[in-house]
């Protein structure tokens, strides 16, 4: 009785981790096609959080070193780039782990700029305010992030990628930000300015300890 029971929960559990896996495909869709069914679809409705975002920017990190992999192995075998010469050396693995760690430290950075975007927000108690949405950055880096395809291309054509990704990313947070809490131009670039800062502070003060205690040491 027992399994007959538990079939029809097993089938009910594929069919929403397959609409779940379908709802994340679209998101990432829209985020490039239409922004704006994007952002609706994300901050509207309950079929996603941030843990969601956080598994496609996993899998998007992973994608990335998938494709330096190949790129590795298409330079080698195909361009003939052989380890022999130090110059131009290309190892198997080389850069993988790197650009890993690389967009994932990017979404640490982003959780962090969103944490202080709230902060920032809710100081303005003058306008109509119900409270900021959260994970703003972290939905509009997904273009940043999805360049992470492009590590399959020899250099210097993944860096040009990801510039272009990081400039229509900040477009989009601006976007948002802009048509949702009717911030301009000024006023997102003195949030960045501020950003720019807060991240400064919290650079300097692992950076301290280092030079006290390589000082202490000496």
């Amino acid at each position: 009785m027992l399994p007959a029971l538990n079939d029809p929960i097993r089938k009910s559990n594929k069919v929403q981790n397959l609409d779940l896996h379908n709802t994340r495909k679209q998101l990432l869709k829209d985020i490039f096609l239409s922004p704006k069914s994007a952002f609706e679809s994300y901050f509207q409705k309950t079929d996603l959080g941030g843990r969601d975002l956080f598994l496609i920017h996993l899998n998007l990190a992973l994608l990335g070193a998938l494709m330096k992999f190949l790129g590795n192995l298409i330079q080698i075998f195909i361009f003939k780039v052989t380890t022999i010469d130090e110059e131009s050396s290309v190892g198997f693995t080389q850069g993988v782990i790197s650009i890993f760690v690389f967009y994932l430290l990017v979404y640490f950075f982003l959780r962090l700029t969103d944490s202080f975007r709230m902060y920032h927000q809710m100081r303005d108690k003058s306008k109509d305010w119900s409270g900021p949405e959260p994970h703003v950055f972290i939905l509009s880096f997904l273009p940043f992030t999805s360049t992470a395809i492009f590590w399959i291309l020899p250099p210097p054509f993944p860096l040009l990628f990801i510039g272009l990704g990081f400039l229509y990313s900040l477009q989009l947070t601006y976007v948002f930000l802009s048509i949702h809490h009717g911030w301009s131009s000024r006023d997102y670039f003195f949030f960045l300015l501020k950003l720019i800062l807060f991240f400064l502070v919290i650079l300097s003060v692992p950076l301290s300890f280092y030079h006290v205690i390589r000082t202490a040491l000496n």
